[in-house]
């Protein structure tokens, strides 16, 4: 079973995804979105507080925009390695 994220620790993952965006529209890409729907589920308390101002509707959500490397999904890749027992 995967261990529960801290608040401190869902937190810095935050500040270095979102710091790593090579573009604007990242922001909106499911790849991101994906990720911060990840990380609510696995956190141990409520951190909707820190993950709000990054939810976007989903009118404007769209996919993958191809950039090389994907920050959002290196991190997520990244996380899930940490997660493996």
């Amino acid at each position: 079973m995967a261990q529960r994220l801290t608040r401190e620790r869902v937190k810095a993952i935050l500040e270095g995804v979102m710091q790593s965006l090579p573009k604007r529209d990242c922001e909106t890409c499911d790849c991101l979105q994906g990720f911060l729907t990840q990380l609510t589920l696995d956190a141990e308390e409520d951190v909707e507080d820190l993950l709000a101002k990054f939810e976007v509707e989903k009118s404007v959500l769209h996919g993958c925009l191809g950039c090389d490397p994907c920050p959002p999904g290196k991190a997520y890749a990244d996380y899930l390695r940490e997660q493996e027992p």
